[in-house]
């Protein structure tokens, strides 16, 4: 069997590249609307003094992170589509402006997190419920901006039509989401499993695969990675 962390790498990569533009702009709403009620829940449960001036600040800057973060994921995607070099170059340029985002991004949940230590035990059980809900957005604007920093790498190698071909050849090979409902968890990650084989034996015989399990390995955070740049706002509940 083979280790989890392709399996993981494999499953957020399937996500960025099933997302698509009307997903993204769905995914901004749905946002939106999780920051708002994070924002009220600490101004209701917090110190009013902390909440409304400095929570507030970290929010705005939140939100403002955030914002930029998902306009660069559209300029990916945007240079992508273009077929001429200098598109892709900008691509390139936000995906380098995205990493310097979350730098920032990070930091500014970091003042939130802190503030919301303070709060009674009950309470903090009830923040970290919501601070869940955010978590989902945050993976997919994630994994689509890692999918497509994948793509620019093959691109370096092959063109467009073939980039397409070999990502729908990858989707096809992972498990049917129509079917997936009716697995257990063990079953699915089986599958997972199953896929990953397949694909590590495909590298030889369809063009770009090779390329392909080089690139996401090279650019798709393990799970490490994303636990140490620590983009939740949940707490510690004891």
């Amino acid at each position: 069997m083979t280790t989890d962390k392709p399996i993981h790498i494999l499953a957020r990569l399937e996500v960025g590249f099933r997302t698509d533009a009307a997903h993204l702009k769905e995914l901004e709403q749905a946002l939106a609307v999780t920051l708002l009620n994070a924002r009220q829940f600490g101004r209701k449960h917090g110190s009013p003094d902390d909440w409304t001036t400095n929570s507030d600040q970290q929010w705005d800057n939140v939100e403002g992170h955030l914002r930029r973060i998902r306009m660069l994921v559209s300029e990916m995607h945007d240079g992508i589509e273009s077929r001429d070099r200098e598109s892709r170059e900008g691509a390139l340029a936000a995906w380098e402006t995205i990493q310097s985002e979350d730098a920032q991004l990070e930091k500014a949940l970091s003042g939130i997190r802190a503030q919301a230590s303070a709060l009674n035990a009950a309470v903090r059980r009830d923040w970290n419920l919501l601070a869940r809900t955010l978590e989902p957005h945050l993976e997919t604007i994630y994994a689509c901006a890692h999918a497509l920093r994948v793509k620019l790498e093959l691109l370096e190698k092959h063109s467009k039509e073939e980039v397409e071909q070999l990502v729908q050849h990858i989707l096809s090979r992972l498990p049917d989401r129509t079917q997936a409902a009716a697995w257990d968890a063990e079953t699915y990650q089986q599958e997972y499993d199953k896929a990953v084989i397949q694909l590590e034996q495909e590298q030889h015989e369809f063009l770009g695969v090779g390329d392909f399990i080089k690139s996401f390995w090279q650019w798709f955070e393990s799970p490490e990675e994303r636990m140490r740049k620590n983009r939740s706002l949940r707490v510690d509940e004891a």
